[in-house]
């Protein structure tokens, strides 16, 4: 039963994100001053990816329907627990940082200091592990501010030449 809960709310999210993800697409440039065929504009291949979120996120909350995952019975104690689970705190700490890179950071920094920010305290939040010696924690930091760089870079680099989408 806790699963066709969690697959309900995972449903109604992938639901959510999937509509943004289409109106988004539909709102991005269609190059028509570079000639640009209709169907290799940059929202093309977003619109098709958030079609089929839309549809997987359809599945599931039917499937959770189903067996009765739309039943929800939150009390206090049971939102606590799920809270306190390690594996919804991560989640809730993703949405978090996701949510402050692109309200706060996206448009405020450019795009590539931005996106490399974002993924250097990621990769800390999530990766660093405590009693770590001086060195150890000299190599980690260095792999990943190299990690954060070099990502960043090639995202900035797909995006605005590959992909032609002229970013934030």
């Amino acid at each position: 039963m806790a699963m066709a809960r969690a697959d309900f709310f995972t449903g109604i999210a992938l639901i959510l994100l999937s509509l943004y993800v289409i109106i988004e697409s539909w709102r991005m440039p269609r190059l028509e001053h570079l000639k640009v065929h209709p169907l290799s504009v940059p929202g093309v291949v977003t619109a098709f990816v958030g079609m089929v979120l839309l549809l997987f996120g359809i599945i599931l909350v039917i499937r959770s329907i189903r067996r009765g995952g739309h039943r929800l019975k939150i009390n206090h104690e049971g939102f606590r627990r799920l809270f306190n689970h390690s594996g919804n705190q991560r989640l809730l700490l993703t949405a978090i940082l996701t949510m402050g890179y692109s309200i706060f950071l996206i448009g405020t920094l450019p795009y590539w200091l931005a996106t490399g920010l974002f993924i250097l305290v990621f990769i800390l939040l999530f990766e660093w592990e405590r009693g770590l010696n001086g060195v150890q924690r000299r190599r980690g930091l260095i792999s990943a501010v190299l990690i954060a760089i070099l990502s960043s870079a090639a995202i900035t680099l797909v995006f605005e030449r590959l992909f032609l989408v002229s970013l934030p």
